[in-house]
């Protein structure tokens, strides 16, 4: 950046980052960016010249030191950038020959430090260094005054040939920078580097920087920028091809583009339709571009170069609890069906207390893009604490996609089951359902998320009969989970999850034993047995409830890149009543669990002691064994 005082001032150093911006702007004829500023010094950048580096001779004399870096530790990012960038940290292992070649990588290192220091906003930067070499080892003292933070003044923004499209910007107040804000090097360059997308939205397929400038003015202490823009024809949209297909039909990717031949150019829904190709799965690489030139009616022609991957996946997985001992689960998934992404999953689970054969299809985007029809088909035997069931269900109905975060479905499902409870007679049940939910997503990994939150809710009509009586009732409940990275990486992870239901329209006894709310066990509250948290009948087993609550906190340690561990609570409560009662006391368990970080998730044991444990139901402990994250 160009510096002016207004008398002359000797020019400075422009940043690192800047400098960095200028070479991609050259090289992709996006732009250029005007600077001024002086030569570097001689022989910067080459280590060998101060003999830093150790050589054949390892013999020669060395001169170990210790640097005191000061006057810095108060601002953001700008210690940790010197500690990381600076040679005579990075090289302290590799001590110098001489003090002159240490005294070449301070000087080095001040140039740099006072890139580091221009880039975040101060530019009136002072720093002095000496040598102790009295000290041993060596001491390097480094001072810095950084001076006053300069602020971000205007930003004006002209357009070659002198037409400005419609809405497009034209000064700092359409930007995401506020004037007054700190100089910030990155932050003024993202905004220039990102106005030529705010024309390509806008139909300007070819809109690039043709000239920005940069000058800080040291006499109002702000820095001044001026980006010359070139919009480039305007566009409209013009046929879709597509090559390198084999199974998948070419007829469902022109479905999924999200524009009509011939509307005005959006790149973002260039980058929408990108983004929803690669979402199917059914690609191991996929490029989406554009030719250089428009076609002669002012068309842009959309080219999609596809690499199909694999449709077919056979997968198995174990798990193990100390309270339902081994389960297992197998599948085959077949993910283009008929050609247009229609998934079918046939699945096999397998444990002492559940058996299910099911069968699951989904076809995207029916009737519209944004749109899936599903449909299940399941059949189990549950053989628990709290009944005994033979049955089967089958569903059907639509998910949709409203957009990023959000998403929503509904369902009509059928079942018919046989039922039976202690000291109870088998009775029949066929209940017919309306299910409704809403989810929404916002988390970065949905095996092993590390920030964002998860909020989903059910609402479940049944209208049905018993052997004895007519039913009529609603089950709804609502789960929501949040995830908090305190740090710029994920070695610490806290995470927490709250949930309740209710069910209404029949008294306790008459809902069917495996519609009532459960909780305890690994899915739940850790520490309880399966589905043994609430009311409990004369033999200890439980009855089931009208209500319940959960909650769920972790703190996801990584220890290794692999390997981590996670102190936990969990609590919960199910209750008769149809809406929690507070007055009963809440279950807490605490407990330990260790990961070992995998590429399809975390290996995950858990094992959990009752806080408050009932005499003679609770055990001591329980564990589980699985794969992924508990929530």
């Amino acid at each position: 950046m160009r510096d002016h005082t207004g008398r002359g001032a000797r020019p400075r150093r422009l940043t690192a980052v800047a400098l960095v911006v200028v070479a991609v702007f050259g090289l992709t004829g996006c732009g250029s960016l005007a600077f001024w500023d002086s030569p570097p010094p001689p022989g910067e950048g080459f280590e060998q010249a101060d003999g830093g580096l150790p050589g054949p001779d390892s013999t020669r004399p060395m001169i170990p030191y210790e640097v005191d870096l000061r006057g810095v530790a108060d601002i953001d990012e700008v210690e940790d950038r010197m500690l990381e960038n600076g040679r005579l940290f990075r090289l302290q292992e590799d001590p110098p020959a001489s003090i002159l070649a240490l005294q070449r990588r301070i000087d080095a290192d001040l140039e740099n430090f006072d890139d580091i220091l221009r880039s975040r906003g101060y530019y009136a930067a002072t720093m002095d260094a000496r040598i102790d070499r009295e000290a041993t080892p060596v001491r390097v003292v480094i001072d810095i005054t950084p001076g006053p933070r300069y602020r971000v003044g205007s930003f004006d923004i002209t357009y070659a040939g002198g037409f400005i499209p419609p809405g497009a910007p034209v000064s700092i107040a359409d930007l995401e920078l506020e004037e007054g804000t700190p100089a910030i090097a990155d932050d003024v360059l993202d905004q220039v580097a990102a106005l030529p997308g705010e024309l390509q939205r806008r139909g300007f397929p070819f809109a690039r920087v043709a000239d920005s400038r940069h000058v800080v003015n040291h006499d109002d202490r702000q820095l001044r920028t001026e980006v010359t823009l070139d919009t480039g024809p305007l566009a409209s949209f013009g046929p879709l091809s597509v090559s390198g297909l084999t199974r998948v039909e070419e007829e469902y990717l022109h479905r999924l583009a999200p524009w009509v031949e011939g509307e005005q150019w959006d790149e973002e829904k260039v980058e929408a339709y990108r983004t929803a190709l690669l979402g199917t799965g059914l690609f191991r690489s996929l490029q989406v571009g554009h030719p250089d030139d428009l076609g002669p009616d002012g068309r842009l022609p959309v080219e999609v170069e596809a690499l199909e991957a694999r449709h077919r996946t056979v997968g198995a997985g174990v798990r193990f609890s100390s309270d339902i001992g081994f389960g297992a689960k197998a599948y085959w998934e077949h993910r283009n069906l008929f050609g247009q992404d229609e998934d079918l999953r046939l699945s096999l689970t397998l444990s002492q207390l559940q058996q299910e054969v099911a069968a699951n299809f989904q076809k995207p985007a029916w009737l519209r893009p944004d749109q899936t029809l599903v449909a299940s088909v399941i059949g189990n035997i549950e053989d628990t604490d709290a009944y005994e069931r033979t049955g089967a269900t089958a569903s059907v109905g639509i998910q949709r996609q409203f957009n990023e975060l959000w998403r929503g479905g509904a369902r009509v499902s059928l079942e018919f089951a046989k039922l039976k409870e202690r000291e109870q007679e088998e009775t029949t049940v066929g209940l017919i359902g309306f299910p409704v939910n809403v989810i929404r997503d916002s988390t970065d990994d949905r095996l092993n998320p590390t920030e964002g939150s998860v909020f989903a809710a059910t609402l479940t009509p049944f209208a049905g009969a018993s052997d004895t009586q007519a039913l009529l009732f609603a089950r709804a409940e609502a789960s929501a989970s949040a995830y908090w990275a305190p740090f710029d990486s994920d070695r610490l992870v806290l995470a927490a999850r709250g949930a309740t239901g209710t069910i209404v329209g029949e008294d306790l006894f008459d809902v069917p034993a495996d519609k009532r709310f459960y909780a305890g066990g690994g899915g739940s509250v850790r520490g309880y047995q399966y589905q043994l948290l609430g009311p409990l009948d004369r033999f200890g087993d439980p009855t089931g409830g009208l209500s319940v609550i959960e909650a769920n906190f972790e703190a996801r340690i990584k220890v290794t890149d692999s390997i981590g561990i996670v102190p936990f609570i969990d609590g919960g409560q199910v209750f008769e009543a149809r809406y929690p009662d507070f007055s009963e006391d809440i279950l807490w368990a605490a407990g330990l669990g260790f990961r070992y970080y995998t590429g399809i998730g975390p290996l995950r044991l858990d094992v959990a002691v009752p806080l408050n444990a009932r005499d003679d139901v609770d055990d001591a402990y329980q564990f589980y064994l699985s794969i992924g994250q508990a929530f």
